[in-house]
């Protein structure tokens, strides 16, 4: 079955997404993509299914090193759920995030933004699952999370360069853009990739 979305493009809900953009730069190329998307009910869950891209025989995945926030260039999982998800690995992104999202404390600033990608990016798959309900869901859950999470003009930033951004991301823009896509369903706003400023790679 394929459905006709916004912009007038056909999605196939019976297989593998495609990535909404091409050519968004690559932030940890040293990380290949898996064989395929993960997408509930068409093919091998990842991690239960022996066939899985990512099955480890039932052995628990291991938690990824800890960085502080303003480290996020060097914190390879990050960077690697954001090329996961501009890719439209969005399943394999949610993995990859939550086992950041684990390592903070749930409320404060850093576990909202996790947790808020997170959200978004379900929210991707369950729009390509032709979901509207549970997109808009998930969508609205993630931009409250993003919206607690951006950064204010009361706090202290790095840099000018950096100023309104958080690991990278340009929060409030971003979080402009899912409202737009995911709830108001503006025909004409993009998907909303995820930029990050000055990319280590192209």
């Amino acid at each position: 079955m394929a459905r006709r979305p916004r912009g007038g493009a056909t999605r196939d809900v019976t297989g593998e997404p495609s990535p909404p953009i091409a050519g968004l730069p690559r932030y940890a190329p040293s990380k290949p993509f898996p064989p395929y998307r993960f997408v509930p009910g068409r093919n091998a869950h990842p991690t239960r299914d022996p066939r899985g891209h990512s099955y480890r025989g039932g052995a628990r995945e291991p938690l990824p090193p800890r960085f502080a926030p303003e480290r996020w260039r060097e914190n390879e999982e990050y960077l690697y759920g954001c090329d996961l998800y501009n890719a439209a690995y969005w399943w394999e992104a949610h993995e990859a995030w939550e086992g950041l999202w684990h390592l903070t404390r749930k409320s404060d600033r850093e576990g909202l933004f996790l947790q808020g990608l997170i959200q978004v990016s379900a929210a991707s798959l369950k729009r390509h699952l032709a979901e509207p309900e549970g997109t808009r869901k998930l969508a609205r859950l993630g931009l409250e999370k993003l919206r607690a999470a951006a950064p204010s003009a009361g706090d202290a930033k790095p840099s000018a360069a950096e100023a309104g951004t958080y690991m990278g991301l340009a929060v409030s823009a971003y979080a402009d853009a899912v409202e737009r896509f995911f709830l108001e369903e503006d025909p004409a706003a993009p998907w909303p990739a995820i930029h990050l400023e000055s990319p280590i790679h192209s």
